[in-house]
């Protein structure tokens, strides 16, 4: 099945025997995760750690059901706005279960039995305006999206298959001040590391959490607001001890999370940014290195 998300381009990673990469995973393990997986809490990543360009592969699949049939609290973990991540249950073939998205600044649990088929939990949003304005002083012509838990309000259309929610351009005064829960900003014609660091010059980090993906995107969020923070809210309302928290991920949004769990694992295809803040590192992600660590919880 080929779908249309915005996925880091193949890892360039010499292939590893599947089984070796869960031994590999089995024996990083810390020896005191909790062998009764109900107080397990497995985050998940999704473009670039569950999910390839055409999809979940069989060995992904296979380990996410397994692992949630065994018990575990297992949470998808995305940058992905709600509506974004709604067809990522269909991708790992489940109806159910929860999820962290916009960066930790929603969090919602999908169940067929709810109306719409999920519910928001939590949600936390910010006025953009002032990020906005800076992105604009840097780079005048920078496409800009602000977040809506049905889709985008953006600025002009950005490049084709680069957004999986439904969007809605409208003029840039029309942005600022409509509060959100993410505000993006893409230059497709600027080199990653050029945007990289003239994002870094803006101060940003003073009043907002930021990230810039493995392209000219960056996303904005409100301060004091990650991946690692919705998790670790959902960790206590599922009364998951902090030694049971595994997180799997590849890009610079994951850090947070790589760091919070109490055994982060950076995907083969990560930087070494942000292998630098992980426990272990698994396979890529064609080399189905998430499906790795479920394995090797379930089969310790």
């Amino acid at each position: 099945m080929s779908i249309s998300i915005l996925t880091p381009p193949p890892s360039g990673e010499a292939p590893v025997a599947f089984g070796e990469l869960v031994d590999r995973a089995r024996a990083a393990l810390p020896a005191d995760l909790p062998r009764d997986l109900s107080r397990v809490l497995v985050a998940l990543d999704v473009d670039g750690t569950l999910l390839r360009p055409d999809g979940a592969s069989p060995r992904v699949r296979a380990a996410f059901r397994d692992l949630v049939e065994a018990g575990a609290n297992v949470v998808i973990a995305s940058g992905r706005g709600m509506n974004a991540v709604r067809p990522v249950f269909d991708y790992v073939e489940t109806d159910r279960g929860w999820a962290v998205c916009s960066n930790g600044a929603v969090t919602a649990r999908w169940d067929p039995a709810l109306k719409d088929g999920a519910e928001v939990v939590a949600l936390h949003r910010f006025d953009p305006s002032p990020a906005i304005d800076a992105l604009l002083g840097a780079v005048p012509d920078i496409i800009l999206g602000v977040e809506d838990l049905d889709g985008y309000y953006v600025s002009r259309e950005f490049p084709a298959g680069e957004m999986v929610e439904d969007c809605w351009v409208m003029p840039v005064p029309h942005l600022r001040g409509r509060l959100t829960a993410k505000l993006i900003g893409r230059a497709p014609w600027m080199d990653r590391e050029d945007f990289d660091a003239l994002v870094r010059g803006l101060g940003l980090d003073r009043r907002f959490e930021y990230s810039v993906g493995w392209t000219s995107w960056v996303d904005i969020g409100p301060r004091g607001c990650t991946k690692a923070t919705g998790l670790q809210d959902l960790a206590d309302q599922l009364g998951v001890p902090a030694a049971g928290t595994v997180a799997v991920g590849d890009g610079t949004n994951d850090v947070p999370m790589l760091r919070w769990a109490a055994h982060g694992v950076a995907m083969g295809g990560a930087s070494a940014e942000v292998r630098a803040h992980a426990d272990a590192v698994t396979g890529a992600v064609e080399h189905d290195g998430a499906a790795a660590v479920m394995r090797a919880i379930l089969e310790r």
